[in-house]
């Protein structure tokens, strides 16, 4: 499933979406290291994240993604995101 994996994260990163994601790192990084990211990343580890994306579990994956995204953090964070995005 790693394989499978690398060739949608290609896929994604070589679009239109992925190209406008890769001019942004520096933001990126930054939100991901702000608070609100740190908290969404502790609640990713404690979910299991990893040990689904190791074993290609989609649903367990979605699953962690979902919980995290569903605290006060998470939320803002995906605003954040989504308001460097432009979307």
């Amino acid at each position: 499933m790693d394989n499978e994996l690398q060739k949608a994260a290609d896929k994604f990163l070589s679009g239109e979406d992925g190209k406008k994601l890769a001019g942004k790192r520096g933001q990126i990084e930054k939100l991901a290291s702000s608070a609100d990211g740190e908290r969404v990343k502790t609640i990713l580890e404690k979910g299991g994240f990893e040990d689904a994306v190791r074993r290609g579990d989609a649903g367990a994956m979605k699953d962690a993604i979902t919980r995290a995204m569903k605290t006060e953090s998470g939320a803002r964070l995906m605003r954040s995101l989504k308001d460097l995005m432009g979307k």
